[in-house]
């Protein structure tokens, strides 16, 4: 039955449930203090980190996008781990709405994780044998929505992305910018005040990668939500609102 392979998935679903995190330690490029809420997201470099990093980068947190790009092993993947709650700094801090997230149990950043923040990655991360409309209602059945509003509230987000015709569609059947715009639909069905997105273009071809970015993109903007995305692609770090560079 559906919803028994839906309560299955959700099981399975990332980044909802308490699980062991590791500790990042040792190099300064993975502790920032991270401030993330309206009205400012705010990285202050640590001390002796890249000399191309203002001490202190602050852009407007709504409606705003922040590329982190770098060479390979410039911490990009580690700097966005920590700051999603994914991985933990042996030193700095991050501030959620003005909220020290040092300060709160694992229980309540899980809830952080899973209302407050949507993930997008380079590898989309969809159940194979689920439907692109499936694979978008986990993390509203996560919420308690029944599957009728969840449905509904996947459906409003592939539409958005333009994907309104191939909902019934397995992964299989999509072209990689197709599943890719799905894993965006998942990520923001929640409506995230923040989406976390670390290479998300970085399997696609070049035409491919441009008309993914500009879908999320002009999702941030039209719902006044921040994005944080690393990439090594400077040509769409270039189209975000700000940067940061890592060396």
């Amino acid at each position: 039955m559906v919803s028994n392979r839906l309560a299955t998935a959700c099981q399975q679903y990332p980044h909802t449930t308490h699980s062991a995190r590791t500790t990042v330690r040792g190099d300064t490029h993975t502790h920032p203090r991270a401030i993330v809420g309206s009205p400012t997201l705010e990285y202050v470099a640590p001390e002796g980190v890249a000399q191309n990093l203002a001490s202190n980068s602050c852009v407007d947190a709504e409606g705003t996008s922040l590329a982190v790009f770098g060479d390979k092993n410039s911490g990009k993947s580690t700097l966005l781990n920590v700051i999603g709650l994914i991985d933990t700094a042996d030193s700095g801090d991050i501030f959620f709405f003005n909220e020290n997230l040092k300060d709160i149990n694992d229980v309540k950043q899980n809830l952080i994780r899973r209302d407050k923040i949507g993930f997008v990655y380079q590898s989309n991360n969809l159940f194979s044998d689920f439907t692109a409309i499936e694979n978008v209602t986990i993390p509203q059945l996560l919420l308690g929505a029944n599957k009728k509003d969840a449905y509904n509230s996947a459906f409003k987000c592939l539409d958005i992305l333009g994907l309104s015709a191939r909902i019934n569609h397995l992964p299989k059947d999509l072209s990689g910018g197709e599943q890719q715009r799905v894993a965006i639909a998942r990520a923001i069905i929640n409506e995230p005040k923040i989406i976390i997105a670390d290479e998300p273009t970085g399997n696609l071809d070049k035409n491919t990668s441009n008309d993914v970015f500009e879908h999320l993109i002009n999702f941030v903007y039209s719902q006044k939500i921040s994005l944080i995305m690393a990439t090594h692609n400077l040509d769409l770090a270039r189209k975000s609102d700000h940067q940061i560079k890592l060396v």
